[in-house]
């Protein structure tokens, strides 16, 4: 998407002057044929025009860069899908002509104004202001909200209008936070989506899987976190200060307990990093003992989770007056 917008807002680009040159032909992006050529990504831009076109607009001043059937000038999208192209003949304006060109001594040189169809978009177009080359660049526009448009292009503006909106789950925060390392977090987002091929998702493929761990014929979600005794020795070993009284090898109650809790702050901060760090290696090590490699006891994953929480809190490196500041130092005060 932002690609497509710079296409038509870095006239000094190299790139974008190889494309107008070279691709379109004096023709509009709009109107540009998927005829194979060009790169893989220029094919794939073609191809998001019809996402693209209703997030841009654009405003005219000296109309020289703006094509009359294609841009979206007049707030009514392109004309050219309003008349057809019976309408470049009842108008008198050529497929690929700029608004400039239909300028005449100050006013708007077209056809139609005796004919019957279209009568309100002709009547439109009169009434628009006449451009004039003395009034600048025409401005190109991205919409950042249903009606409202700006001169800069917004990934994240553009993500918020284009992806499906739902209603936030409780357990948002105990994955996605700015401390979490992102890998852990997605194992953890798979593992809340119950999306990791455990035993009982296996077996719909034709596997059968027990638990690599304890052995437990079974093997699910709900038994890898935390019913089996090797992961809940392992949880139990690093989180059992923090959480205290509330310990169950119950996957939905631990669930429910670390995102309904109040904590204090560093502790919030060290139960989620915890919890995602155990997820991760009780994963990595049910993965290497399926596939063979050396097993590691429980006492030799809680040393690693414990490595990996200690490099992980020396590498925010908190300010003297950051909230965080002591996050190391409550780390060993309960630590395994």
């Amino acid at each position: 998407m932002q690609l497509i917008w710079r296409l038509f807002t870095l006239a000094g680009s190299l790139w974008v002057s190889w494309v107008q040159h070279y691709l379109l032909w004096d023709s509009s992006f709009w109107d540009a044929k998927e005829d194979g050529k060009g790169s893989w990504i220029w094919r794939k831009l073609l191809k998001l025009r019809d996402i693209a076109f209703p997030y841009m607009k654009a405003v005219v001043n000296s109309g020289a860069d703006v094509f009359f059937w294609f841009d979206n000038w007049l707030d009514q999208g392109k004309l050219i899908d309003i008349t057809g192209a019976a309408g470049t003949i009842l108008f008198g304006v050529p497929r690929n002509a700029r608004i400039s060109d239909i300028m005449t001594e100050g006013r708007w040189n077209i056809r139609g104004c005796h004919n019957r169809s279209w009568p309100t978009l002709h009547r439109q177009i009169l009434d628009t202001p006449v451009p004039c080359p003395e009034a600048g660049l025409d401005v190109r526009l991205w919409r950042h909200s249903d009606s409202q448009y700006k001169a800069t292009f917004s990934a994240s503006e553009t993500w918020q209008q284009r992806r499906l909106k739902r209603e936030t789950v409780p357990w948002s925060k105990v994955v996605w936070f700015s401390q979490g390392i992102p890998r852990y977090c997605f194992i953890t987002w798979l593992t809340v989506k119950n999306r990791l091929s455990t035993g009982d998702r296996m077996r719909s493929w034709g596997v059968q899987q027990h638990c690599p761990l304890c052995g437990e014929p079974d093997e699910s979600r709900d038994h890898l976190f935390f019913a089996c005794p090797f992961s809940y020795t392992v949880w139990d070993n690093v989180a059992g200060r923090l959480l205290g009284q509330r310990m169950n090898p119950d996957w939905s109650t631990t669930l429910c307990a670390l995102h309904s809790s109040r904590f204090a702050p560093m502790d919030w901060v060290l139960v989620r990093l915890v919890f995602q760090m155990t997820i991760y290696h009780v994963w990595k090590e049910r993965n290497g003992r399926r596939h063979q490699k050396p097993w590691a006891s429980a006492a030799q994953v809680t040393r690693s989770i414990d490595k990996m929480m200690r490099n992980r809190i020396s590498s925010r490196r908190y300010g003297a007056r950051h909230k965080l500041t002591g996050l190391l130092r409550r780390w060993f005060e309960v630590a395994p």
